[in-house]
């Protein structure tokens, strides 16, 4: 037995036994408060040592309780008082010498199974310990991933934790006055914590942040490894790590980041500083002052030779720039040419300041972004800007630097919020443009107030304003929710200046002043993009509506479906249902018309199976098995009394039909001469069509299983079907990038609609039954009216083929899946009329 468990049993045991000897009040209430406190204490300590967690502390717990119970100390307040009287008889004595031995028994029996579960524990802890071992080795903090774990109260957000990797020193060729890697951690550190607690305050009840300075150990880092490290272990926590590298002549400034359930961390480099103009500008800066003070000295009449003394290394750096300006006057390129600047630790504080703001500007925009995204809290930083650049840095040149960083940062961010928060994208822009518009020079201003504007433009489907023509394409757009942003732009545009640009959005404001809103519903064929998910490992093929409108149905990793609240603004995974029985990789899904059965299939080594799953418990039904190859189709009929059942139809090479009230397979259908890649149920569930590979779409009666006919006219595969809700047109898409309508009964082609530049993979038809959306290859979703035959919107905005497209119930959303793992709602807009 191990030491600490015979420690434990010496703590316990004497404990106990004082329990049963005692006589007298005072003493058994003391020796239950030792209990109590000696239990707790030795047991946690010891037993954390062998890896047991609180759960199983808990366990354990409760097993040394059962084992005080079984003594029976409700028995032995009544033996204990019998004792204080003296009369005991020699019956009750033996009785209870009987009960004791029983007892020891029961304890005896408890310690075998405390033993086991500690055993149990102890070596599953033996079997990681190697790899803990390593990471201990490795890990790059001081603190254990133990002591990093919080928990925050609901309603507080939870804060943005910030590491900092210092830069190692010395710079190069500067080893003589370079400041010791300590030093510059202290100062970054000291500047990045000050203005954290200013704006960002741990105790701040809206943007608050966490900033562990000092936690760094940079001799355990390791690059991109360490980074995956942390990911790994505290991925739960949003984290942002400030890392900063000298490589040659240039300070790298990167940053590690991950938001809430994110899959992946953030790795890249952000800013890249030529650390060496840096301290020549500061230098300058010094040499120029010396000048003036030269200037005066002279005009007391010092002499010159002790002036040049006095100026010491001002004098030289005086020198060597008065030098280079002759130079530079002579046309020659002094970019070329070495001047040995004098530098002193004053350039190199200098230096640190400068990389110091840049650090609080990277940690203030992450803030904002993180803040933005999860809890739609505005940016604080373009508020703050001006202030800080101004109290942080003396010299003009270096203050406008910082600026020019922070627009570079807040550039080169855009990208990476379009994917999580495409409705907040331009109005970040637009503030820090508001901002920027206070410096004197309003380059930067414009920069962001112009990428507002195309971004706004872009959620809009529409191209850059360049005349009339233009204008009036945005004015057919417009919404209510549109004049606050114009209102806003409108300002600062009047602050810039700039003419041309302020009469633009003065028309556009005059239009939708006159405009009113009318009684129809909005229209999908007015639409904006509203917001993008990224998903994890899963993929957006293909995507389903509950009929309620209230869950949205997609495959969020390879083997596994998500059944998440469908809400336009918000994707909440936490409280989404995931099924969860696939051995192989789910190939499709299909939701039956009453939205209570969802049919996948998946695909393992030497089968392919479908399994149905009740949608409103999310348990699962049944398993199919009768296909050898991938089943690519899946489609569930209404249930019709005609039939008696509902019928599943399954396509791979052949197509099987199946009732799912029984699981059984009654039919089993041949034609197609390669795989059957769409399937098609029509409302009445008596016909069956089929889309595939050999270019053909099949037509077959579901109540004899026999082929009606073959439609033949497409150049490729058939990769999508829908049909009309009155059952007389049926609509195919296909590798040949058009889309054909056909009567259904009568077997005609009645017109083919081109306008895809790729394959159409998906079509569906909008509730109100006019139009007909289709997704393709070509990463565009396009709306087409049925009657009229006319294209009547394009969206843009996935980065790669669109697989899926859905409807809400009630025609206001769209959600579209593509290849580039991503899902986009698209949010019907609300048509103004000239009043």
């Amino acid at each position: 037995m191990h030491p600490w468990f015979h420690l434990l049993v010496r703590v316990s045991k004497p404990i106990l036994s004082t329990l049963v000897y005692a006589g007298a009040n005072s003493f058994l209430s003391s020796i239950q408060s030792e209990l109590k406190n000696q239990q707790n204490h030795h047991t946690k300590r010891m037993l954390d040592s062998v890896g047991i967690k609180e759960q199983q502390l808990g366990e354990i717990q409760n097993s040394l309780q059962n084992v005080i119970s079984a003594i029976g100390l409700d028995d032995f307040e009544e033996f204990k008082g019998s004792l204080s009287q003296q009369d005991l008889s020699n019956q009750k004595q033996q009785t209870w010498e009987q009960d004791k031995s029983l007892q020891q028994q029961l304890i005896v029996q408890q310690e075998q199974n405390l033993w086991q579960m500690v055993a149990t524990a102890q070596q599953t802890t033996l079997r990681q310990l190697p790899e803990i071992n390593k990471n201990l080795e490795h890990w790059p903090l001081r603190l254990s991933p133990a002591q990093l774990q919080k928990s925050s109260a609901a309603d507080v957000p939870l804060p943005l934790r910030i590491f900092l990797i210092p830069p190692k020193v010395p710079f190069q060729g500067l080893e003589g006055i370079a400041l010791k890697t300590q030093e510059i951690e202290q100062k970054l550190a000291q500047g990045l914590r000050e203005f954290l607690s200013q704006n960002y305050s741990s105790h701040c009840q809206f943007r608050p942040t966490e900033f562990l300075g000092g936690a760094w150990q940079s001799q355990n880092f390791h690059g991109e490894a360490s980074i995956k490290m942390l990911f790994e272990q505290l991925k739960e926590q949003p984290t942002l790590i400030l890392e900063s590298e000298i490589e040659g002549d240039y300070l790298n400034l990167r940053i590690a980041y991950w938001d809430l359930g994110q899959e992946k961390y953030c790795y890249e480099t952000i800013l890249r500083l030529s650390y060496r103009e840096l301290l020549e500008e500061s230098v300058i800066a010094r040499a120029l002052k010396w000048k003036d003070t030269r200037e005066r000295l002279l005009a007391l009449g010092k002499n010159p030779e002790d002036i040049e003394r006095l100026g010491g290394k001002n004098a030289i750096n005086l020198a060597i720039w008065l030098e280079a300006e002759q130079l530079q006057a002579a046309g020659i390129d002094i970019k070329e040419l070495a001047f040995d600047y004098q530098i002193d630790r004053k350039d190199l504080e200098t230096l640190c300041q400068f990389v110091t703001v840049c650090h609080c500007l990277v940690a203030g925009w992450v803030a904002d972004f993180y803040y933005l995204v999860n809890y739609d809290l505005p940016p604080h930083l373009p508020q703050i800007l001006p202030q800080l650049t101004k109290q942080e840095l003396s010299e003009p040149k270096s203050r406008q630097a910082a600026l020019c960083v922070t627009g570079a940062i807040y550039q080169s961010v855009f990208s990476a919020l379009a994917h999580q928060r495409a409705d907040g994208l331009h109005l970040l822009a637009l503030k820090l443009a508001q901002s920027l518009a206070h410096l004197p020079d309003k380059f930067l201003a414009r920069e962001q107030l112009y990428n507002s504007f195309q971004i706004w433009l872009k959620q809009h489907q529409l191209f850059p304003i360049e005349g009339r023509e233009d204008l009036d394409k945005v004015e057919l757009t417009l919404t209510l929710k549109d004049r606050e942003y114009l209102e806003t732009l409108k300002t600062c545009l009047s602050e810039l200046g700039d003419e041309s640009g302020l009469r633009q959005v003065q028309e556009l404001l005059r239009k939708l002043n006159n405009f009113k809103i009318p009684t129809r519903p909005p229209q999908l064929t007015n639409c904006s993009l509203l917001h993008t998910f990224t998903l994890g490992a899963g993929k957006a093929t293909p995507l389903a509506i509950s009929p309620d409108g209230g869950i949205l149905i997609s495959i969020s990793d390879r083997r596994t479906i998500e059944l998440c609240p469908f809400q336009p603004r918000g994707w909440q995974t936490a409280s989404s249902l995931k099924l969860a029985a696939h051995q192989g990789e789910i190939l499709t899904f299909t939701l039956s018309p009453d939205g209570k059965t969802i049919a996948s299939s998946d695909r393992t080594e030497n089968r392919s199976y479908i399994k149905i799953w009740n949608l409103q418990t999310g348990n699962l039904q049944r398993t199919l098995f009768g296909h050898r190859q991938p089943i690519r189709s899946l489609a569930i009929s209404t249930y019709h009394s005609h039939s008696e059942c509902q019928f599943l139809a399954s396509g791979s090479h052949k197509i099987k039909l199946w009732d799912l009230s029984t699981g059984e397979s009654f039919q089993t259908l041949f034609g197609h001469k390669q795989w059957v890649s769409c399937l098609a149920i029509s409302n009445d569930a008596r016909t069956l069509i089929s889309g595939s590979e050999d270019t053909t779409i099949r037509i077959w009666d579901l109540t004899t299983g026999d082929l009606i006919r073959t439609l033949k006219g497409h150049q490729g595969c058939v990769r999508s079907l829908t049909i009309s809700p009155d059952g007389r047109t049926l609509i195919s898409g296909s590798d040949d990038h058009t889309i054909k309508l056909w009567d259904l009964e009568a077997g005609k082609l009645l017109y083919t609609l081109i306008g895809h530049s790729g394959a159409v993979q998906a079509l569906t038809i909008s509730t109100n039954n006019q139009h007909l959306i289709s997704g393709s290859e070509d990463k565009t979703i396009k709306m087409w009216h049925i009657q009229t035959k006319q294209l009547l919107r394009t969206l843009i905005g996935h980065a790669a083929p669109v697989k899926a497209i859905a409807i809400s119930p009630d025609g206001q959303t769209l959600a579209s899946g593509s290849s580039d793992r991503t899902i986009k709602i698209w949010q019907a807009r609300q048509e103004l009329l000239l009043s």
